[in-house]
């Protein structure tokens, strides 16, 4: 490592929940690490399967692993735990089923140094269940610097930054509140952090690296939450209760994400009904509630939809 770069402790993250099929494989991708100055704090969000025992002999082999359990209260949560007890200087993120490539905190502790910002990401592999060699599929992260108002507006037209590649400073994180533990917002709750510390003025920086593999599994968080997308607005909603100054633009993300998530779902006139409610209320015209609520009595979801779309959301 350069000279000029200092080797700071990276304290990892690692939230588990009923993870026995894929934890020993995340774990070791950590221990297979390059940089070393790292510690790993797991924290078992309510595991009823054989989630502890692994790591328990992982925890015999290597005093540099924390574990901790708490009643099950989802990813925010548990990451706030993890950060609680961190000694880090910097946070990264990984969850208990993907994997990170050997070189990935090495490169970060370098890049995020250099180039003096706050947060660095990469771009990352896709596979799905135990095809873990399986490199055909990747995210379509480009390299950047984003800092400014114009940066804000990219970041809430769609979540830009896969967690399992992020390095962070953890003084930002805990100054703008970690991440949130509504309910209302988990699976976006990384989502909603990013924008936290874009809006407090953080710099981050996107690697041209391919640092990390993403898998897909039928019990991961994101497929077991299929409505993952209608969070999104609850998000941007509580932003727009702390961040005044980004008014217009969260509003603006609000109308684009309600388009989405008219044209991407189903939904029964009953869940239309509430979706109605909140999409009038975050957007502030409560004051038409009545009237679109009036269209989905009367006519098909499907024209309703349009309305929403064309004309509530324009």
């Amino acid at each position: 490592m350069d000279n000029f770069i200092k080797s700071p402790m990276v304290s990892v993250i690692m939230p588990a929940y009923n993870a026995e099929n894929y934890i020993n494989d995340s774990i070791n991708s950590v221990f297979s690490q390059t940089y070393t100055d790292w510690e790993l704090i797991i924290v078992d969000d309510g595991s009823t399967d054989a989630t502890a025992l692994k790591v328990k002999s992982w925890i015999e082999k290597d005093n540099r692993i924390q574990y901790y359990y708490q009643e099950n209260g989802k990813q925010g949560k548990a990451r706030n735990l993890g950060i609680s007890k961190s000694k880090g200087e910097y946070l990264a993120f990984l969850d208990a089923d993907d994997l990170w490539l050997p070189d990935k905190l090495n490169i970060q502790i370098i890049e995020i140094q250099k180039k003096n910002v706050d947060l660095v990401f990469s771009n990352a592999y896709i596979f799905n269940n135990d095809e873990i060699f399986d490199v055909s599929k990747k995210m379509n992260i480009q390299a950047d610097i984003f800092y400014d108002n114009n940066w804000v507006k990219f970041f809430l037209e769609m979540n830009r930054i896969p967690i399992l590649t992020v390095l962070v400073k953890k003084e930002k994180v805990i100054k703008v509140g970690c991440f949130s533990e509504e309910l209302e917002i988990q699976n976006v709750e990384d989502y909603h952090l990013w924008l936290k510390l874009l809006m407090s003025n953080c710099t981050f920086c996107s690697l041209n690296y391919i640092l990390a593999k993403y898998r897909i599994h039928n019990n991961s968080a994101t497929s077991a939450d299929k409505m993952a997308l209608n969070k999104i607005p609850n998000a941007f909603y509580d932003l727009l209760q702390f961040f005044p100054d980004y008014k217009k633009l969260i509003k603006d993300g609000l109308k684009l994400q309600f388009k989405l998530i008219y044209k991407k779902n189903l939904f029964t006139k009953k869940e239309l009904s509430i979706l109605i409610k909140k999409n009038t209320k975050y957007i502030s015209k409560s004051y038409i509630t009545y009237f679109y609520l009036g269209l989905n009595f009367f006519l098909p979801t499907k024209i309703t939809k349009r309305f929403l779309i064309y004309l509530l959301n324009y």
